[in-house]
């Protein structure tokens, strides 16, 4: 009964750490680094956050990195769109937990063979399909290496946090929505997705690589999307 209260204080009181170095005023002890907001970039065009170097990389070391072995799945939809994503159901890095996915750099030719050489394939909504990679083919995912990485914190971030953790954004997209809104560091390789009702994400690549995150926005019609001023 004791170790049950024990553990429950400790479970509140790292929540609420890491609420707190997320504030504005917060400040992180020395002893943390590796924080969402620690982007290192490079002379190359390569960033490395979360101690994970984008585009370089491998699946198995972040693996290593993160103590957890994540699900892999390659989906497709019916625009021919194809990525294998893995995705990794609870991490804690520096005090906070979060979710994250990392997306793999595979090129069109291996994704068809991954996709023809499928175990199983499962029809989500919308036409997404999810498709069960073979034991061999999960091998060569964790030999490849990561591309981007997809942070959903279980802390909700105002605007104002953003701004002191990240600095002000280069450009604001809009979705149709008007509830969606992307706020793009192209600098640090960054894509900040503001919501209205949904907690915040945090789209990372390497920095000569941002078009994975701005043209999936520019496939949308025009009239979907608008400029919002920074």
């Amino acid at each position: 009964m004791g170790d049950h209260i024990f553990l429950k204080v400790l479970g509140v009181t790292m929540i609420a750490l890491a609420a707190a170095l997320w504030l504005p005023g917060g400040q992180p002890p020395e002893k943390y680094d590796n924080l969402p907001w620690q982007i290192e970039v490079t002379g190359d065009g390569y960033s490395t956050v979360f101690g994970i170097t984008l585009g370089k990389s491998t699946l198995s070391e972040v693996e290593q990195l993160l103590q957890e072995q994540p699900k892999i799945s390659l989906f497709a939809t019916d625009d021919g769109n194809r990525v294998v994503e893995a995705y990794f159901n609870t991490v804690t890095i520096s005090g906070f937990k979060a979710k994250m996915v990392a997306t793999l750099g595979f090129n069109e030719e291996q994704l068809q063979k991954l996709y023809d050489q499928g175990e199983r394939i499962a029809t989500l909504a919308m036409g997404k399909r999810k498709v069960t990679l073979s034991d061999a083919n999960l091998a060569k995912a964790r030999d490849t290496v990561v591309v981007a990485l997809t942070y959903l914190p279980r802390t909700n971030l105002d605007e104002s946090t953003v701004i002191k953790r990240f600095g002000e954004p280069a450009e604001k997209i809009l979705e149709a929505d008007e509830k969606t809104e992307h706020w793009f560091y192209p600098d640090k390789g960054l894509d900040v997705v503001m919501s209205a009702e949904e907690r915040e994400v945090l789209q990372y690549v390497a920095p000569n690589d941002f078009d994975r995150l701005r043209k999936p926005l520019e496939k949308m019609n025009r009239t979907d999307i608008r400029q919002s001023s920074p």
